[in-house]
């Protein structure tokens, strides 16, 4: 009797996990708050956490259809608004009904994702107006602002030791900005550039300096005051869970709409607790997605080198897109080992290679991450430097109006292969040799959805910034050990 008891009961508890398994399984696995501005091409690739479910979609506003072969809606939506569409997921008989929510509109805070300068790698605690305008003066004078880079952004320990008393509204430390924040504001500004600030979501900023918990609309109202564009919004001393963090998040994001001024809402939340998932909920429109980029190539005892950041990112592209991007952290290129916090022993010996550096500016680009210089600009930039942060045709990938981030394909024997798909109909293609030996990797268009197998495609080398000639079922190339090559394939009409 009691071994008849024991096994219903584990009967009995074997089919609830089941059931459990299964209702998880039948979720979406993509972004469900999607953004596209009219009359552009919108791509939206549906996935389930189940890859054996069937995915159907129902309800499509005109102008765009489901593809079922690649499991993505995609087309143009030309008249603005706010749609929704229902994505059924079926396995095993059970159906699951989700809901997307697409906003179509000309006026998106971040259509393409922002570039631009940070201050923390190489600045420190040592940002001051000094600082900030000796760095606009050279993001305008290297060519970078003309390139794309308009963003500058102060980071932490710009602060006063406490808040205003009575007020409790937000200090600059006077010493350090003897002119206010408004006049450093209204300088950026004076040079077509836009302003960016730093505050944390917990008690205290990530340096010690006062957080912005439970001061959010008094912190938001200073910023539009002193007429802040960006806001980086850290996650330092602030409770673990994700629903505490949801919440704190909003709250700024609430008040940042609440002041009226169009205030870029950056969240910086390292990844921890997956804001691909619910950052568009708080009025986020970007989130790091990857705990802090060192200046390195592999991290050691916890840090993360460019290997890390990789492996944060290569398996979250279904949830990012226009007005969502998923943020890879600042770019190291032009540090040389030369940085403080970017300087950390957690990756060894700092600094990386040019062919590294051009690696990480090349997924970075594939990925549509936002794009965060972050060396010192008041030293001068050498060619190759300057030549790689500024390649035009790298930098159309990282701004494409489609806002895809790089799919990525698959890795075999340490050479790793990403496809992008473009507003123009054009595919991206980035091979990434792991390796620290040259090896042959062989680009097979069977492989890749975006791509038509039985297809020819001209290939264009973005690196080389050369025609490669036209190319049908695969094509292979030598790749140098840590070299990532980019190419952007046109379909050749027959």
């Amino acid at each position: 009797m009691k071994k008849r008891l024991f096994f219903l009961l584990m009967t009995f508890v074997a089919l609830a996990s089941q059931a459990q398994t299964s209702e998880t399984e039948l979720k979406l696995a993509c972004a469900d708050i999607v953004f596209s501005q009219p009359g552009v091409r919108f791509m939206h690739k549906i996935r389930a956490t189940n890859p054996d479910a069937k995915v159907a979609v129902e309800g499509l506003p005109r102008g765009l259809f489901w593809n079922q072969k690649r499991s993505l809606v995609q087309g143009k939506v030309e008249q603005e608004g706010e749609y929704h569409y229902t994505v059924k997921l079926t396995l095993d008989g059970k159906t699951t009904l989700e809901t997307v929510t697409l906003t179509v509109s000309s006026t998106l805070q971040q259509p393409l994702p922002f570039m631009g300068w940070l201050s923390w790698n190489v600045v420190e605690g040592d940002i001051s107006e000094e600082v900030v305008k000796t760095v606009a003066d050279a993001m305008v004078s290297s060519g970078l602002a003309a390139a794309g880079y308009n963003y500058l952004c102060i980071d932490d320990l710009w602060h006063a030791a406490e808040r205003e008393a009575g007020t409790d509204k937000p200090l600059y430390d006077a010493e350090k900005f003897p002119n206010g924040m408004k006049a450093v504001s209204d300088y950026v500004h004076s040079k077509g550039l836009k302003f960016g600030i730093y505050s944390d979501a917990g008690t205290k900023t990530c340096a010690g300096c006062f957080g912005s918990v439970g001061y959010e609309e008094i912190d938001a109202q200073q910023y539009a005051e002193w007429e802040v564009d960006l806001l980086k919004y850290d996650y330092c001393n602030a409770p673990t869970d994700v629903e505490t963090c949801r919440e704190r998040y909003k709250a700024m994001g609430d008040a940042l709409k609440k002041t009226g001024r169009e205030i870029l809402f950056y969240m910086c939340e390292w990844g921890a607790r997956e804001p691909w998932k619910w950052g568009a909920e708080t009025g986020a429109t970007c989130w790091r997605c990857t705990y802090d980029t060192r200046d390195g190539w592999n991290g050691i005892n916890g840090g993360i080198g460019i290997l890390q950041s990789i492996e944060g990112m290569k398996d979250i592209w279904a949830y990012s897109g226009v007005n969502r991007f998923n943020d890879a952290d600042m770019l190291c290129i032009g540090i040389h080992g030369k940085g403080k916090s970017s300087n950390h022993l957690v990756v060894g010996e700092p600094g990386m290679t040019q062919t590294e550096y051009r690696t990480q500016f090349s997924l970075w680009c594939m990925w549509s991450s936002p794009l965060s210089l972050s060396f010192d600009l008041r030293k001068p930039i050498s060619d190759d430097d300057l030549a790689m942060m500024t390649n035009s045709e790298l930098i159309a990938l990282d701004q494409d109006p489609m806002g895809q981030q790089a799919e990525f394909i698959g890795e075999t024997d340490g050479i790793q292969i990403y496809a992008k798909d473009l507003e123009n109909g054009d595919v991206a293609i980035a091979v990434l040799n792991l390796n620290d030996t040259e090896r042959v990797a062989t680009i097979n268009f069977s492989d890749i959805p975006a791509l038509d197998a039985s297809g020819k495609y001209r290939f264009r080398d973005l690196w080389a910034k050369e025609d490669l000639g036209s190319f049908s079922d695969r094509y292979s190339v030598s790749v140098a050990s840590h070299e990532t090559k980019v190419y952007r394939l046109e379909s050749v009409k027959n």
